[in-house]
């Protein structure tokens, strides 16, 4: 009866570790998705800038947004 409870005991705190390193994995991965989203806007961003300085530099005041 004591084996029994040790091996549930130690059953629980398995399941209680596997689920917390699943849980940093997952956070790492969502953090990670979060940046490069961010890198990619700031990338966007970069080169819709680029375009409109080089259509404003081509046309001048004749075309201006």
């Amino acid at each position: 009866m004591i084996i029994t409870a040790f091996r549930n005991a130690a059953q629980l705190i398995e399941e209680a570790l596997l689920l917390s390193v699943a849980l940093v994995a997952l956070s790492l991965l969502v953090g990670g998705i979060e940046s490069i989203l961010k890198e990619s806007a700031n990338f966007t961003t970069g080169i819709w800038n680029a375009i409109s300085s080089a259509i404003s530099g081509i046309f001048g005041l004749s075309f201006h947004w």
